[in-house]
């Protein structure tokens, strides 16, 4: 069976010192470096959750500011097709006037010198009528000599 004896008493009191002392000099050292570093972890987590939500707000800004760089590109190439779609509407109004212009210089300028012509052409035709009157009165001759000035009035005129 089981005896007891002194040694056994002993054997249970060095157990319950050297529990003692461990507890007091191992465990509660180690205990406090674990709940120290424990602390930390912690402490980097937040930390580390912190730094991704400021990543995070700062992506969102970098996004919104990319979309609005955007909407204001679309916007000034908007606004310079406007511009230059009404600068061209101007410039080709403003040729189509010139040319307006020119034309109507030309149709003008052109009725000026039929009119010229006309008047030239007319003045050459009575000069001629006048001359051939003269000779017919000149000659008198009959109707012979008056088809043949007629006739020589004719090819003279062409």
């Amino acid at each position: 069976m089981l005896r007891l004896d002194w040694n056994l008493l002993f054997n249970i009191i060095n157990l319950i010192i050297l529990y003692a002392l461990m507890k007091r000099f191992l465990f509660k050292p180690v205990n406090a470096i674990l709940e120290k570093r424990q602390q930390e972890a912690d402490a980097r987590f937040v930390q580390a959750d912190a730094q991704e939500a400021a990543a995070q707000e700062k992506a969102q800004k970098y996004d919104s500011l990319l979309e609005d760089a955007q909407n204001e590109k679309e916007r000034i190439v908007t606004q310079a097709r406007e511009e230059a779609s009404t600068e061209y509407g101007r410039i080709v109004a403003d040729a189509k006037d010139k040319a307006d212009g020119i034309v109507e210089k030309a149709k003008t300028d052109a009725q000026a010198e039929k009119a010229a012509v006309m008047q030239q052409a007319d003045a050459e035709v009575r000069d001629m009528v006048v001359t051939a009157a003269a000779r017919m009165v000149a000659e008198k001759n009959g109707t012979s000599s008056d088809r043949a000035l007629y006739d020589k009035f004719l090819s003279e005129a062409e």
